[in-house]
């Protein structure tokens, strides 16, 4: 009801779960007909600025960001790209310290 109060069309479906999962990353692309994304939006699992490690440091939030890539990488080698190949984006936000 949100969408239509403001006027904005509703998303073809709303998933929860980690980009980080295959099963995540496939209903996606099931949901906008088996293809690739335009744009993918993205933030750090959330806690990862919080948590800290057994020995006291901060866990690195560019190690959330580089699994993304990996996958991203992996899955345009298995021939099912998240991102379109000539000119999908990756947009990430990092918390500044």
């Amino acid at each position: 009801e949100d969408f239509k109060v403001r006027g904005v069309a509703e998303p073809a479906a709303l998933l929860e779960g980690s980009i980080l999962q295959e099963t995540t990353r496939d209903k996606a692309r099931e949901c906008i007909g088996d293809t690739a994304f335009d744009v993918v939006v993205t933030d750090p699992p959330y806690g990862i600025r919080e948590s800290m490690s057994d020995t006291g440091v901060e866990n690195d939030d560019s190690a959330a960001l580089s699994d993304l890539i990996d996958v991203i990488g992996r899955d345009r080698k298995c021939g099912k790209p998240l991102l379109k190949p000539d000119g999908g984006k990756l947009v990430a936000f990092l918390p500044c310290p």
